[in-house]
């Protein structure tokens, strides 16, 4: 199962709706589900952490707790293509980053779970399988 940053976020931060993320996690922890996601997945994370620690959001503890706690997941981190990622970002109308996730999915075959409503939205009625992280049930 593919899984962007916001299915991470919505997991760690604690002002997020967090019960399906933190779900999915664990299913991941304890080996009943597989994740993996982009290379950019690191970047985006740690970024997300910087932001909300500079806008007071989360401490300087939070933030070590979190990016910890994330970097011991042991969540797969794969290269993408660009030439995957492009004609993604142009049909949809989203990011090169929001593209990777869905060009690493659809060239896996795997699922891509998100917590981004905006590329959900954007995407899902023509992408079966990316899937909102609301509707997630425990495996």
């Amino acid at each position: 199962m593919i899984v962007d940053a916001s299915v991470i976020l919505n997991a760690f931060f604690p002002d997020e709706d967090q019960a399906q993320a933190q779900d999915l996690i664990r299913d991941h922890v304890i080996g009943r589900a597989e994740l993996a996601a982009p290379n950019l997945l690191l970047y985006e994370v740690t970024n997300a952490v910087v932001v909300a620690r500079r806008r007071e959001r989360i401490s300087d503890e939070q933030a070590e707790d979190i990016l910890s706690s994330f970097e011991s997941l042991g969540i797969a981190l794969r290269p993408v293509d660009w030439q995957r990622m492009l004609p993604l970002a142009i049909r949809f109308d989203r990011s090169a980053y929001d593209a990777a996730y869905l060009a690493l999915a659809g060239a896996t075959g795997q699922p891509l779970v998100t917590g981004d409503l905006r590329m959900y939205n954007a995407v899902h009625e023509h992408l079966d399988w990316v899937q909102w992280i609301g509707d997630y049930q425990q495996v």
